[in-house]
């Protein structure tokens, strides 16, 4: 490392490393890294769509649906659809970015924006109550 004076130098003696280990037979493959690399390359699948593959990377977090349409993300509140209401949802996003999150549900993509609390509490809700009091056994 210390006979290495320049970046350049340093370039041409990673390249000319590389180029050995991939053209040498290693043992444990039974070939060079590139002809297994060749033998084996039809096999590779390629991605669905760009859309899919920049999916792939987004981070991913499951959440349950408050009775106010909302979930919580780094203490964060944001509306989410109320057909999920009391369901969990899987979130994802990307945490620099959170204008582009959404919830997925079934393949389809439902955005997420974040809560305006002014506008959430007027909102009307069809909830239905969580206790049937019809079944409440020896009232009065």
């Amino acid at each position: 490392m210390d006979s290495i004076t320049s970046l350049a130098q340093f370039n041409g003696l990673l390249k000319d490393y590389m180029r050995s280990y991939n053209t040498s037979v290693h043992s444990s493959i039974g070939t060079t890294p590139l002809g297994g690399y060749q033998q084996t390359r039809s096999a590779i699948r390629m991605q669905k769509s760009r859309q899919w593959l920049e999916e792939c990377f987004l981070n991913r977090i499951t959440r349950k649906v408050g009775k106010d349409s909302t979930v919580s993300i780094d203490r964060v509140s944001y509306d989410v659809p109320m057909q999920f209401i009391s369901s969990k949802v899987e979130i994802r996003f990307l945490p620099d970015d959170m204008s582009s999150a959404f919830s997925l549900y079934e393949g389809e993509h439902y955005s997420i924006r974040p809560t305006d609390k002014n506008e959430n509490c007027r909102t009307k809700r069809n909830n239905t109550p969580s206790i049937d009091y019809s079944r409440i056994v020896g009232e009065a």
